[in-house]
């Protein structure tokens, strides 16, 4: 009886925690884009850190990132092997519009985002090697890389569900498009590379940093579709479970999909 009495006061206490914070949040017109993008950015700072796992919404600062490859030209394998993104809860939300008329949302968040772990590098390619001037590089190590005013826009279509007495938002991925560019620089930094038997971390790191612009328009789509897949999920859980009547103070029955 008494762990009954305990499970049911733990159960009570966690919706009582998420109906509290979701009472707090700002509430918008329906129309009102520079209140939308306070909300947004007023979720991001809250809650990324945390989520609201009774709520479903799940973490996003720091990502957990592992087996991540990417294929740079089918020249160099970069995979990384165990490591976490940070910066998402200190993104500046330049813009969240939501339009109701058109069923379609808007957001775009510049932020300064670092990845560091373990990961491993290969190359075997013959150009490569005559550029290194050495058989293959490889590499088994920790490394950093951190992208200054990392810049990322979105636009997703959305239709408004009514689950029981409440109005929700759920977000549509088929039709998503997007935009990215860094406004900043990126800044490498990696031990343990090797050019044949050669250790050559410092040479690399510094011809990577002095073309990271090329690297990033080599890479760039793989890492942005990645992060993404994020930012979107965090984004989607959050508006799909938290009721319309939370944030919007207008009612929204009109635009309920059939």
């Amino acid at each position: 009886v008494g762990f009954k009495i305990l499970f049911t006061l733990c159960a009570f206490a966690i919706c009582f925690c998420a109906s509290a914070y979701v009472d707090t949040l700002q509430k918008c017109g329906k129309s009102d884009a520079v209140c939308q993008k306070k909300l947004l950015q007023s979720v991001l700072k809250s809650i990324s850190k945390t989520g609201i796992p009774e709520l479903d919404i799940p973490q996003i600062d720091p990502i957990q990132l592992k087996g991540f490859n990417v294929a740079i030209l089918d020249l160099v394998n970069i995979t990384l092997v165990d490591g976490v993104a940070k910066g998402v809860k200190d993104c500046t939300v330049n813009k969240f519009e939501a339009n109701f008329d058109d069923l379609h949302a808007s957001i775009e968040l510049v932020c300064d985002i670092t990845i560091k772990g373990h990961y491993s590098v290969y190359s075997g390619s013959p150009l490569i090697k005559n550029f290194l001037g050495g058989d293959n590089i490889h590499d088994d190590g920790n490394g950093k890389a951190k992208i200054e005013k990392f810049k990322i826009a979105f636009d997703f279509d959305f239709t408004v569900e009514k689950r029981g007495d409440d109005l929700f938002i759920k977000s549509s991925i088929d039709k998503m498009k997007y935009t990215y560019d860094v406004l900043g620089k990126m800044v490498f930094a990696a031990d343990n590379l090797y050019v044949a038997n050669k250790e050559q971390s410092a040479s690399i790191v510094k011809l990577m940093n002095e073309n990271w612009r090329i690297l990033m328009d080599m890479v760039g789509k793989q890492f942005v579709e990645k992060a993404m897949s994020f930012v979107f999920n965090f984004t989607q859980k959050f508006f799909s479970n938290v009721p319309t009547k939370n944030y919007i103070v207008d009612d929204l029955e009109n635009y309920v999909s059939s």
